[in-house]
């Protein structure tokens, strides 16, 4: 009679085997845009960075001055769901298809850091820390329109 151990450690190990990463990896599909650059733009980074720019704005109407920062657990909530979506969308910027050129990766990952602080500072409701955010998010956004001549 054969030893349970060694039918168990094959066992173990061909089922290791089965599902490690790098078996599963070469099934998976690769990485693809599905819509072109200013698309992707316009309605995923756009609308999550204008959010983000909004703790900041004041409107000035018949009223008087109406100041747009989050006040509500509401408004905090869809502003942590804009720096998410802006942080998650950096992944897709990184589809190499989308890359411009050698300094594509800086731009995006200033962006990416920029937005985990957002996402960061909304989920503590700290209005000063997604503030100075929105401040620096217009910097990055600014340079990299600049670099690649999108202004």
């Amino acid at each position: 009679m054969m030893p349970l151990i060694p039918h168990f450690t094959l066992a173990a190990a061909l089922l290791v085997a089965a599902v490690s990463p790098a078996v599963c990896a070469d099934t998976l599909p690769p990485f693809k845009p599905y819509v072109d650059m200013k698309t992707f733009m316009g309605h995923i980074v756009a609308p999550a960075a204008a959010q983000i720019w909004r703790v900041n704005a004041i409107v000035i109407d018949a009223q008087g001055e109406h100041d747009l920062s989050p006040k509500s657990e509401a408004d905090w909530e869809q502003l942590v769901s804009a720096a998410a979506m802006l942080a998650e969308g950096t992944n897709a910027l990184l589809i190499p298809q989308r890359k411009r050129d050698r300094d594509w990766n800086h731009y995006v990952r200033k962006l990416a850091d920029a937005a985990d602080s957002a996402c960061r500072a909304a989920e503590a409701h700290d209005l000063p820390a997604i503030s100075a955010v929105s401040d620096q998010l217009e910097g990055i956004c600014s340079a990299c329109h600049r670099h690649y001549k999108l202004e």
